[in-house]
């Protein structure tokens, strides 16, 4: 049944443009094309290609660019979108995706960095380095460089995830904090650490998408890829040590029991992929995949149900940030009561689909 359910809502949900996600060039929208175009390199299944292709090219105008993309505002979110060009482009042979990665691969040569070496978040976040932004660019970066770029070089990244492991982790709890502010000029940050105060499942789950994302990508490469394997392996162990015997993670991960905290639906099924995927791969230890197993079924179980004929995945945090939003002006304080009062819980919210439908597809590949 648990399977049977999910594959009703993989089945249903590319029909939920305009409903659930937007036809738009988003971070949200990529990851629910990733989860698609990955079940396709798996199982051949066209209608699930066709659905990615079919997005994509509805974005692009008649000269072939893509309206949303502003070159002149540097966002590392719009970057994740981007990374599902490669695929159509290997498979299409259409020069108009390989224009857009070049588009935003040159980009990358001015991007505004912090001292230390790594992207900022955005334009309007100077100096700040998210969990999150590791899964929107770095994956695309790799990639670009393994796939075009004669001389692969690839230490600029291993620098940024040292420099994360640096900064944004804490030794005393084993868990990364969702952000890092290097000039302490933002209120929410330690002013010694320059670390936000919490930790929060979603970011810790961008990141181990990234470090496993990236450990696939570099496969065959001629590079050193212990180190993030072993970033990858600290990540999880640090993680696992707060996983719910339901096999769920809370929202805010070390606050587990504290009013108002609750099993977070994405965040544990970000960390169920990247456990499984790592697994399989051979990255993590074979011990973990009960854990990656379990953290699926228990989602499954307390959170997706069908409702009229429609499945519904419930439990989402539908969005998290730090600071004043850029668009709606709100801002985001990091204390504890934000994460768990200041965000909607909502279902069917692309943040929590999108992964459950990437460790749907190690579960079925396990079998």
């Amino acid at each position: 049944m648990v399977y049977e359910l999910v594959g009703k809502l993989k089945k249903q949900y590319m029909n939920g443009c305009g409903k659930w996600y937007s036809l738009r060039w988003h971070y949200i929208e990529g990851c629910i094309l990733k989860a698609y175009l990955d079940s396709y390199q798996y199982s051949d299944n066209e209608d699930e290609y066709l659905f990615v292709k079919n997005f994509i090219d509805n974005l692009l105008n008649e000269d072939g660019d893509v309206d949303e993309i502003n070159i002149k505002y540097y966002n590392i979110d719009q970057i994740r979108m981007t990374a599902i060009l490669f695929t159509l482009f290997k498979k299409e042979g259409n020069t108009k995706y390989k224009r857009i990665l070049d588009l935003i691969y040159n980009q990358l040569n001015t991007y505004p960095r912090t001292k230390s070496g790594n992207f900022w978040h955005k334009t309007n976040y100077e100096n700040q380095v998210w969990l999150d932004g590791l899964y929107m660019g770095q994956p695309f970066y790799v990639q670009y460089i393994k796939e075009f770029v004669e001389d692969k070089d690839y230490t600029d990244m291993l620098q940024q995830f040292r420099n994360v492991r640096k900064f944004l982790f804490d030794e005393q709890t084993q868990l990364y904090v969702h952000a890092y502010d290097e000039s302490r000029d933002m209120f929410w940050c330690d002013k010694k650490t320059g670390r936000s105060p919490h930790v929060w499942g979603r970011a810790v789950g961008w990141y181990v998408m990234a470090l496993v994302d990236i450990l696939e990508i570099l496969e065959g490469e001629r590079t050193e890829k212990e180190e993030l394997k072993l970033l990858l392996k600290e990540t999880v162990e640090g993680m696992l040590k707060y996983q719910q015997d339901n096999g769920m993670w809370y929202q805010v991960v070390d606050y587990i029991g504290k009013e108002g905290n609750y099993l977070e639906t994405s965040g544990t099924s970000m960390m169920s992929y990247a456990i499984l995927k790592g697994v399989r791969l051979g990255y993590l230890p074979e011990r973990y995949k009960k854990n990656g197993i379990t953290a699926f079924e228990g989602t499954v179980k307390k959170y997706l149900r069908e409702e009229n004929g429609e499945i519904l995945l419930g439990g989402i945090c539908k969005s998290a940030g730090l600071g004043k939003h850029p668009d709606t002006g709100v801002v985001r304080d990091g204390t504890y009561e934000y994460y768990v009062y200041g965000e909607k819980v909502v279902e069917n919210n692309g943040h929590g689909v999108a992964p459950l439908l990437m460790a749907y597809n190690e579960m079925l590949l396990l079998q």
